[in-house]
């Protein structure tokens, strides 16, 4: 859905604000909800703009800002730390699936390369 153009919420508000209709004659007359001319007349009195509002959505990372920069470079310094290990490095308060998750969102991966010479200690 489409956001109002600020010119379209500048004249839905000025309208009512003129006496020019009930919120739903003003609906009618630009095409949109009586709703939304509340809404519009209720951000302009309270928050004294009307521009478009960003809502976000979804949960906020676990680990993220400076924490996600210690991870990577607890990735160079300790590059065979378990899931574990690494959770309990950096004092983090998650489980050992949002550590993997993170590692996965960063491209990390704990696969053996085939490009390296096979263990002769533990089979591959």
């Amino acid at each position: 859905m489409q956001a109002l153009s600020m010119d379209l919420r500048e004249r839905i508000v000025a309208a009512y604000e003129n006496g020019e209709g009930s919120q739903e004659a003003i609906g009618e007359r630009f095409s949109v909800s009586r709703t939304v001319v509340g809404k519009l007349v209720r951000q302009q009195r309270e928050q004294g703009t009307l521009q478009s509002q960003v809502h976000r959505c979804g949960r906020k990372p676990a680990i993220s800002g400076e924490k996600l920069a210690e991870l990577q470079q607890h990735l160079v310094d300790y590059p065979d730390a378990t899931l574990a290990e690494r959770i309990e490095a950096l004092g983090l308060d998650c489980c050992v699936n949002t550590m993997w998750t993170t590692l996965r969102r960063l491209g990390c991966r704990y696969k053996k390369s085939r490009h390296e010479l096979p263990s002769k200690i533990v089979p591959t």
